[in-house]
């Protein structure tokens, strides 16, 4: 009988063992980071005296590396994953992919003339939205801050048709925030929707970032990741108030830097949307450069298998680096540095992580 028990014992423990085995999940999100690494990036934030957030890893569980600083007599606060950062120029990679959306729907190409939008820009018979997606269509930013906080998209976008010059010819690089402005006007033209309802109706929604807003919607910036420079202020000497600075900074960046986010709404935009939009990262990835061109398309520096993305604003920064191969990212958020120390800083976390060395890069 004692036998006979033991049978039916070991027999039930093997069911249960099989059974365990079959239904434990598949673990697609675990950290693809050692112990050693987590150490290197920490001690890279620490001789850099950055208070930052690094996100590390693939899927919807990234491994969260923080450090804080002494600011005055205390410890400043940690970064949260859920609280709003200004983003700045990270948000080119939502205005790229709307007007991604529109051309695989059959609604714009890569070879439009803006001329169709904008006849009144020179040289617009010649420039294309391939030209605007690029930094290659000739026109420079007249300037980097608004008068006054614009809160309307009707103002954002009278204010983007003003706010250019000619200064290179026509397929020339030049890096300029007017380029995604003048692509966020085309958005709403095509859609016949605002440029926000279009990208919060089949970006946002669509894919549960509920953690990105418009900075017009931001009753104060209490709902921020507080800067912690002492606001030696670029444009505008004269200006006092940090939050009115802020957003006439994000009003001159229709469609190129008007979008807060969480760390983590962020997040997952990368993994979970853009590194999840196979046809569209293999549209990226065809785009022809010339030797000699930033290979810079849709939002983002583009190499094989790679993706690069820097953003900031006064006492804001962030750099984010995407494997769409092994679809793994890592991605650096500080309110205490500037932006060339971010890149530098975001330089040796990438060797860190992905053990291959992007230093000397020109961005």
């Amino acid at each position: 009988m004692l036998k006979n028990q033991f049978h039916k014992f070991l027999c039930l423990s093997i069911i249960m063992l099989v059974y365990s085995l079959i239904a434990m999940p598949i673990i697609g999100n675990a950290a693809t980071i050692s112990s050693q690494q987590k150490q290197a990036i920490q001690n890279a934030l620490k001789k850099e005296n950055a208070n930052a957030i690094v996100m590390v890893g693939s899927g919807k569980k990234p491994t969260i590396i923080t450090n804080k600083v002494i600011v005055g007599e205390g410890t400043a606060p940690a970064i949260s994953t859920n609280k709003l950062f200004p983003i700045a120029s990270f948000q080119k990679a939502i205005t790229g992919m709307a007007i991604q959306q529109l051309i695989n729907h059959h609604q714009l190409s890569l070879n439009t003339k803006i001329s169709k939008f904008f006849p009144e820009i020179r040289n617009s018979q010649q420039i294309t939205i391939r030209n605007l997606l690029t930094h290659t269509s000739g026109l420079a930013d007249r300037s980097q801050i608004a008068d006054q906080p614009l809160k309307s998209e009707k103002d954002s976008i009278n204010f983007t048709k003003q706010n250019y010059r000619v200064v290179n010819h026509l397929g020339q690089w030049h890096y300029a925030n007017v380029n995604y402005g003048l692509l966020a006007i085309i958005v709403s033209i095509v859609s016949h929707e605002s440029y926000a309802t279009y990208v919060k109706k089949n970006i946002f929604k669509p894919n549960h970032l509920q953690g990105m807003k418009f900075f017009n919607q931001l009753s104060s910036s209490k709902q921020l990741s507080p800067s912690l420079n002492d606001h030696q202020f670029k444009f505008d000497s004269q200006e006092t108030d940090s939050w009115r600075y802020l957003q006439r900074e994000m009003s001159a960046e229709f469609g190129a830097g008007q979008i807060v986010a969480t760390p983590n709404s962020y997040w997952k935009f990368i993994n979970q949307v853009v590194l999840k939009q196979n046809d569209i990262l293999k549209q990226y990835q065809q785009i022809n450069f010339q030797p000699n061109d930033n290979p810079y398309y849709g939002g983002f520096y583009l190499h094989p298998n790679e993706l690069h993305a820097n953003g900031s604003y006064e006492g804001y920064a962030c750099t984010i680096f995407a494997n769409t191969k092994k679809k793994q990212t890592i991605v650096l958020y500080s309110n205490n540095i500037s932006l060339k120390q971010c890149r530098n800083l975001g330089y040796d976390l990438y060797h860190i992580y992905f053990g291959t060395n992007k230093q000397g890069f020109p961005y």
